[in-house]
């Protein structure tokens, strides 16, 4: 469908209309290294005539892919570019490659800005494209509800509100300074969840730190989400019932295990309570210096590259019990 995909080069610049017909832009010529308008249909997949009455075959879920692909190649040179692995073409190619792939394999949820900062790591630890793609996908698996939008929401509205609840339990003083500035919505949050991290963290601690993460949170009925949706539904029903070693989980599900919490509602993730970890932490600076909204994402953004990893899984993991042990008095 288009050929550009795994040739080592990508596009920044749209090369279809909304209606499906080509843009002969000298910058995707450039880009996709073709000399003439014929290139670029021969890249679109098409051999669309010329004659004003011709009139293009895609269909509405490829025209809306290709519309994507630009956007996706934009926000793949804004990725880790500080990075020497990014300053070679072939590394940012694989980057658009497995984005571009991806956008048409999630029917559902397609493309979002965000996921390049999700599938970089896996580029650089995986050398082989194919093995860093099915990584990359297993991991959407896990994270894709945070990129499902609607009309009403946003994907990580419920983990927004979750973090407004434990602030407002852990540290009622700045929750209510944060909701006088107009912050009680927590969307100045919004980046830290979505892509987990890795902007406020260097690049090789927001490795170490989601290593922890999913260390903390195993659960050995993990798998299933991995599997297919039919073979999962099978193989959760035949677990229904059965006691579970609390041994055989991470720190933070056998804290989850003991207050009861797989009993109701599903856990809260261990991100929501690093969120919180990093507000606590600079929970003086925001009461005292905070006069705006603008001011809380200034200071939030000013810890860029500059967080612990160890020391903030260490502080959500006290602020996580201390939560649940307020939640269970109250």
């Amino acid at each position: 469908m288009f050929p550009l995909i795994g040739s080592g080069k990508f596009i920044t610049a749209p090369v279809i209309t909304e209606d499906g017909e080509p843009i002969y832009d000298p910058l995707v010529l450039q880009e996709a290294n073709v000399s003439s308008a014929e290139g670029i249909d021969a890249f679109n997949g098409s051999e669309m005539a010329k004659e004003p009455n011709t009139h293009c075959t895609m269909s509405k879920k490829e025209i809306q892919w290709k519309l994507t692909l630009h956007q996706i190649g934009l926000d793949v040179v804004r990725t880790d570019r500080t990075l020497m692995f990014y300053e070679k073409q072939e590394n940012l190619s694989k980057l658009w490659d497995i984005l571009s792939v991806y956008a048409w394999f999630d029917k559902d949820v397609g493309y979002c800005q965000g996921m390049s900062d999700l599938c970089s790591p896996m580029i650089m630890l995986l050398e082989d494209e194919a093995d860093a793609f099915w990584c990359f996908q297993r991991l959407m698996r896990r994270l894709r509800g945070n990129f499902r939008c609607t009309e009403r929401s946003v994907g990580v509205e419920t983990q927004l509100s979750n973090l407004a609840s434990i602030t407002q339990v852990i540290n009622p003083k700045l929750h209510q300074h944060l909701e006088t500035l107009g912050g009680g919505d927590y969307l100045f949050a919004f980046r830290m969840l979505m892509v987990l991290f890795r902007r406020e963290f260097s690049f090789g601690d927001s490795l170490y730190l989601w290593e922890m993460m999913w260390a903390l949170e195993y659960d050995p009925e993990l798998f299933i989400m991995y599997e297919d949706p039919e073979l999962a539904s099978e193989k959760s029903d035949r677990s229904k019932g059965k006691v579970k070693s609390t041994r055989q989980c991470g720190k933070y599900e056998r804290e989850n295990m003991k207050s009861g919490g797989k009993s109701a509602e599903a856990p809260l993730p261990i991100s929501v309570f690093l969120v919180a970890s990093v507000l606590k932490d600079k929970s003086t600076k925001l009461l005292t210096e905070a006069r705006g909204l603008d001011d809380v994402v200034k200071i939030l953004n000013d810890i860029t590259g500059d967080l612990d990893a160890k020391k903030a899984c260490t502080g959500a993991m006290k602020l996580h019990k201390k939560y649940l042990k307020k939640a269970k008095n109250a």
